[in-house]
């Protein structure tokens, strides 16, 4: 009895809680703020690395490994880049999308190089730029795990969320456009539904692009879904209401949102009032027009030919257009350390203060929000 419940609070030991290893001249150390949430509940991962050999300089490169049994998402990276004492703090926001034990897999990569290599990648100009001489080492973390629960049956939605309707007119003629918008608004997993309204025999239903807005914090995602619909009918009808089931996680609960019901009225067109009498075509006789359209497309053909043939006697063009790819080697970056190098190498001038918050930061030991300081970049291009 003893033995079974020691290997009960080892296996809750592996699964929640925190998990601290050493490797190479750094130890990192795992949170999870959630040991075993429902399906498409959020969890908050953290992830400190912090340097321990203090006779290098450290780089490194994090992120979760992409799977069908969930979404991760980063929601910060706050970095302390001390004189060989780095230290980095990864915020993840992660949702499980099946039921059972789930496996978290990683990609780290730990980079090793000296002060005298860093001072000569930054010895370069804007024209001559020196890359950084460093090792890269390849850093095999073990996976956590989670054991997600399962959802009440025929849940639809995750989260706490309210639906909210508009409906334009009631009233139209046959044929004619009846907007209706949905909203869905709330916190927890993005609302978005395949269908909004009930199909039915009496009219027709249109969907418009579904607009989502999505606002990720460590309390989860807020989002605002709305759904542009339209109903168009030949005479009057009325439009059913639907239960959408919605599952709590917090308070453990099932709920129901509920779509619009209304009654419309289409006043019914006579048929000939919807043809073009000004514009409609005569009696079928047969004619040859085929014909003209016929020798229409051979002429085209063979103009096309000519002038195929006629191009390998023009000289090409030898402007290469050029391609911006500054805002990508920004987001790529995973350290102070290299967006310092890519601010340097490529207009030291422009990029002044925030070259010289990374300085602060790597070289004085300032804490900085290493993603508002790329969100700052950006947005002065």
């Amino acid at each position: 009895m003893k033995k079974s419940l020691g290997r009960v609070g080892v296996f809750w030991l592996l699964i929640s809680a925190v998990v601290t290893l050493y490797a190479d001249g750094f130890s990192h150390k795992f949170t999870l703020d959630k040991k075993d949430p429902y399906v498409k509940e959020p969890i908050v991962m953290k992830l400190k690395i912090e340097q321990t050999d203090h006779s290098k300089v450290m780089l490194f490169k994090f992120d979760i490994k992409p799977s069908r049994a969930y979404k991760a998402y980063r929601l910060d990276m706050q970095e302390e880049d001390a004189h060989h004492s780095a230290k980095i703090e990864y915020i993840y926001l992660i949702y499980p999308l099946v039921s059972g034990d789930i496996k978290l897999e990683f990609d780290l990569l730990q980079m090793v190089t000296t002060d005298e290599k860093i001072a000569y990648s930054f010895s370069g100009d804007r024209d001559n730029t020196r890359g950084l001489n460093k090792r890269d080492i390849p850093i095999a973390l073990p996976p956590l795990k989670i054991s997600a629960k399962a959802l009440p049956k025929d849940t639809a939605l995750v989260g706490d969320f309210n639906l909210t309707y508009n409906i334009k007119t009631k009233d139209a003629k046959s044929y004619e456009p009846l907007p209706v918008t949905i909203t869905i608004k709330g916190h927890g997993y993005p609302p978005i539904l395949k269908e909004m309204l009930p199909k039915s025999e009496s009219y027709s239903l249109f969907a418009g692009e579904t607009q989502v807005k999505n606002i990720r914090t460590k309390d989860g995602t807020y989002s605002t879904v709305t759904y542009p619909l339209a109903l168009s009918a030949k005479e009057s009808f009325e439009l059913k209401s639907m239960q959408i089931k919605a599952f709590d996680p917090k308070s453990k609960r099932s709920y129901y949102l509920t779509t619009p019901k209304a009654n419309f009225m289409v006043k019914k067109v006579d048929r000939e009032s919807l043809l073009d009498k000004k514009d409609r075509p005569r009696n079928l006789h047969y004619d040859w027009s085929w014909l003209r359209t016929l020798l229409g497309y051979i002429v085209a053909f063979i103009a096309g030919f000519i002038s195929a043939k006629s191009l390998k006697w023009i000289p090409k063009s030898r402007y290469t257009p050029k391609v911006d790819r500054f805002a990508d080697e920004v987001e790529s970056t995973q350290s102070s350390k290299e967006l310092l190098t890519l601010l340097m190498s490529t207009d030291a001038t422009k990029y002044t203060k925030s070259i010289e918050r990374l300085e602060n930061s790597i070289y004085r030991g300032k804490k900085i929000s290493f993603a508002a300081i790329k969100r700052e970049i950006l947005s002065s291009r």
